[in-house]
């Protein structure tokens, strides 16, 4: 969503949940996101955007030359998609940019279905090898609610979308489903495994409840 402030067009996301006021959060990245009770209609939200201008125009300053990734794609060539981390153009991603919104969409869903299983391919042989287990298999698939699963068969599944995080954050997602081979829940011996894989574990599962929202296509 937008919000124009003094002439200047400010870009938020949104997360509704069962809270009781409205709350703003700014990462260190600057990507704005507005925690709401649900079903709060969206003049209250502009409204409290509109109170809170002086941090959000001083925000706009420091980020204005930053690019903006957006969570509803529009597929003209202006826009932003993430690809490791880094925001890319249709023209960095597809060799050959279709006229169609349908046809971009389905395209680019190839194109990180397609990396994405180069990637997680590599790295689970190499964590296999680290961790000391053995995936039976794993696939690519797409999910709304998860980055990735182990099943009590070491079949793992990782979301085809994972290609657009950084190598870090697609390495925790490896670690972390290779550790359930061991443990199948989220107990306390569960955790320090994958800490002792991932030193940085918690900023890496962070950057997908920050960035999440915007790994669309």
């Amino acid at each position: 969503m937008q919000i124009t402030i003094d002439d200047k067009i400010i870009y938020f996301n949104v997360q509704y949940s069962n809270r009781t006021k409205i709350e703003m959060v700014i990462d260190p990245s600057g990507h704005i996101t507005v925690k709401a009770p649900t079903k709060t209609p969206p003049e209250d939200i502009f409204r409290f955007l509109k109170s809170n201008a002086n941090p959000l125009l001083k925000l706009y300053k420091k980020l204005e030359n930053r690019e903006w990734i957006s969570s509803n794609k529009s597929y003209n060539h202006e826009e932003n998609f993430l690809y490791l981390g880094k925001p890319c153009k249709l023209d960095d991603l597809l060799e050959f940019v279709p006229e169609t919104d349908e046809e971009i969409q389905l395209q680019l869903k190839k194109f990180y279905i397609a990396k994405t299983k180069e990637i997680i391919k590599k790295r689970v042989k190499y964590y296999e090898k680290i961790i000391g287990t053995k995936a039976k298999s794993f696939t690519i698939v797409e999910s709304s609610g998860t980055w990735g699963t182990c099943n009590s068969m070491n079949v793992l599944t990782f979301n085809y979308r994972l290609s657009m995080a950084p190598m870090s954050a697609i390495d925790y997602v490896v670690i972390h489903e290779l550790c359930h081979t061991f443990h199948m829940n989220h107990d306390r011996s569960f955790w320090r495994k994958v800490g002792s894989y991932d030193l940085n574990y918690k900023e890496n599962e962070d950057f997908f409840k920050k960035f999440g929202g915007v790994m669309t296509i």
